[in-house]
């Protein structure tokens, strides 16, 4: 397998990793109440390959979110995102997916290269 297909791969990967996760941090903070929020909870992990960038688009999810998440006047912030991305599974796939990113740019660098 080639290095691109394996970090196409463990991008998908660590996408579905975040969306569990996001999943279990809304449990964990009891920002369950009908389970709606769970369940339409996504997050979309991308690469911008023209500019090598990584983006984690907004959360899409019930239009109450930000306001569980951030918190309001009269509502506590939950901070469900900056938890959800400080879990040890998220962190783990996180890296995997920047180690695999980093052998798709060396071996793109070398075909450029013509090495």
């Amino acid at each position: 397998m080639s290095a691109y297909s394996l970090f196409i791969s463990q991008l998908g990967a660590c996408t579905r990793t975040i969306n569990a996760e996001i999943k279990k941090q809304i449990v964990e903070v009891g920002a369950v109440r009908t389970g709606r929020m769970k369940n339409n909870t996504k997050v979309k992990v991308s690469y911008d390959f023209d500019r090598d960038v990584f983006t984690i688009k907004s959360v899409d999810s019930t239009f109450y979110y930000i306001f569980v998440d951030q918190g309001t006047v009269h509502i506590k912030p939950r901070r469900i995102t900056d938890k959800t991305m400080d879990r040890e599974k998220v962190r783990s796939a996180l890296d995997k997916l920047y180690d695999k990113w980093i052998d798709y740019i060396v071996e793109r660098q070398s075909e450029v290269a013509g090495i």
